[in-house]
């Protein structure tokens, strides 16, 4: 069954970041359902607001989600073609920063996941601001993506892949099969196990 998308979330429109399910307000979120690969693009949005970013999470998985490659051209952390050393995509010294939490995963422009199932996925920023978008995706679109050259602009570096062709593949951070009643409330190193 292809990856098909129900739930809160925004269109497209002429200047968003890129995608097919847009998230940009706390408490949106898609439900992803299938079999398949697709993408999740991020954008700091540091411009608007910076400081510590709450991240978002994944509840309800019901079947396997594994996080399999990473690209865009960039780590998010990276810094931009061009730019003093201090300024990247999370932010820059006049503006501040968009931090992590500890022991959080530095995301990619482009995250890339395989699901046989179904799992939301949840806007949950709080004062940092960030958006989201969710793409179906294959695996060709995601080898193309992460092969792209270092280009001078906006590609800094060659994409990751993080599959190991066994369900001993990472799965995402904040993670979890059950539906807690606030989204935030899902730990950020989740046990998945095909019976929990």
């Amino acid at each position: 069954m292809p990856i098909t998308a129900t739930g809160n979330y925004s269109q497209p429109f002429k200047g968003s970041l890129g995608g097919t399910y847009l998230m940009f307000w706390n408490g949106q979120n898609v439900t992803i359902t299938g079999t398949g690969y697709f993408c999740v693009r991020y954008e700091i949005a540091w411009f608007n607001r910076v400081g510590p970013m709450v991240m978002p999470t994944w509840t309800g998985l019901r079947g396997k989600l594994f996080h399999v490659a990473s690209g865009g051209g960039r780590r998010m952390d990276d810094n931009g073609p061009d730019q003093p050393a201090d300024v990247t995509w999370m932010g820059n010294p006049k503006a501040g920063y968009i931090t992590l939490p500890p022991g959080a995963q530095q995301m990619w422009n482009n995250e890339f996941f395989y699901l046989d199932g179904t799992v939301t996925l949840h806007e949950t920023e709080g004062y940092a601001d960030y958006n989201l978008s969710v793409t179906p995706s294959t695996w060709d679109q995601v080898t193309h993506d992460i092969d792209a050259a270092p280009d001078g602009r906006g590609i800094v570096r060659y994409g990751l892949v993080r599959d190991t062709g066994t369900d001993a593949a990472p799965v995402p951070q904040y993670l979890t099969r059950s539906t807690p009643a606030k989204p935030t409330d899902v730990p950020q190193h989740s046990e998945v196990t095909a019976g929990s």
